[in-house]
């Protein structure tokens, strides 16, 4: 499987600002938010990849009729290597989108006011992946061959905290290097990479981003302060068919990964089982216990903030309470 999807997601660090520039700088005309002849209000939600469990809970508000019943017209549309959410929600043409909460940040600064409204993830799936057996930690990864987005600013994160000495290698999408080099390491996801291995015969180990300390929030939906300001009902009404959608879509995965693979033909059921399944206790436990699907708290922000400014990657210190929002997660 083409995994240059990880790439592109946690490799945004370094793109980002020329993105983001281009965003601002966009072709504004609106595509939606216009009423449909049976009244329904027209809005499109742009995500970060092609349909997958990663995405499963607002295709299952699409496939069971929750934006509807909410009033909403809604598209789903998928991203890819050539689409970013965050350059066609920042223009207009969008009203809400998938991120990484880093470019949340790094819009922001760039005097782009994208601001996150609910969280996905609560631990990124995101991972280091290793051969069985030669990573138990992360400071076994001194003096291996590890294949990253360039910039990405986890693996700067790892590489300061526990003093790695390693040779970088540019991520391409391909697992066949780090097939052949025993000590190699990956990024990857926890919901893919690893099955797809397996059958492949590779045994692996893998370790999370999320437990080297640096906590960021994956699949961020986000909108902008215009779309909060403007079209406040619409917001409540979006978010709250994605919730009772991701609700649907962790007990009801096998019913709506067909309709995800209707969408995404390259992608197998046996791929989609594991992915949704993996990612139960990544969406659904942590803060998401105590709080609900898409809690994000002001702690978390602060620190991923911190972090940033930590690595030369965001210079500016900002009121985190303007970054997101959990108005709309019916708390």
């Amino acid at each position: 499987m083409d995994r240059w999807k990880a790439g592109k997601r946690i490799g945004m660090v370094l793109i980002a600002s020329a993105i983001l520039m281009l965003a601002a700088c966009g072709n504004s005309d609106k595509t939606s938010g216009t009423k449909t002849s049976d009244g329904l209000e027209k809005a499109k939600l742009v995500t970060n990849w092609f349909a997958q469990p990663e995405h499963g809970g607002n295709y299952a508000a699409l496939k069971k009729g929750f934006y509807k019943e909410e009033g909403i017209d809604m598209t789903v549309e998928p991203g890819g290597p050539q689409i970013s959410s965050t350059q066609i929600v920042a223009s207009g043409k969008a009203e809400f989108g998938y991120t990484q909460a880093e470019d949340i940040l790094i819009a922001r600064e760039k005097g782009i006011p994208l601001v996150a409204i609910g969280a996905i993830f609560q631990k990124s799936p995101q991972v280091l992946i290793s051969h069985k057996g030669a990573v138990k930690d992360f400071s076994d990864l001194a003096g291996k061959t590890v294949y990253t987005a360039p910039g990405s600013g986890y693996w700067e994160y790892i590489k300061k905290k526990y003093h790695l000495n390693v040779k970088d290698m540019a991520y391409t999408g391909s697992l066949s290097t780090f097939i052949d080099n025993k000590n190699s390491v990956t990024q990857g996801y926890a919901t893919s990479e690893p099955f797809v291995l397996d059958q492949k015969g590779v045994k692996t180990n893998y370790l999370y981003i999320h437990d080297s300390g640096f906590e960021t929030y994956a699949n961020v939906i986000f909108t902008t302060e215009d779309v909060l300001k403007n079209k406040p009902k619409l917001v409540e009404s979006f978010m709250k068919a994605t919730v009772k959608g991701w609700n649907y879509y962790r007990d009801n995965s096998d019913e709506i990964n067909p309709f995800l693979k209707e969408k995404n033909p390259d992608l197998s059921l046996d791929v989609m089982e594991y992915g949704a399944k993996t990612e139960k206790d990544l969406i659904f436990g942590g803060d998401a216990k105590e709080h609900g699907f898409g809690y994000m708290s002001k702690e978390r922000w602060t620190k991923l903030q911190e972090e940033l400014i930590d690595l030369g990657i965001i210079k500016k210190k900002e009121d985190v309470s303007k970054l997101y929002t959990t108005k709309y997660l019916g708390e």
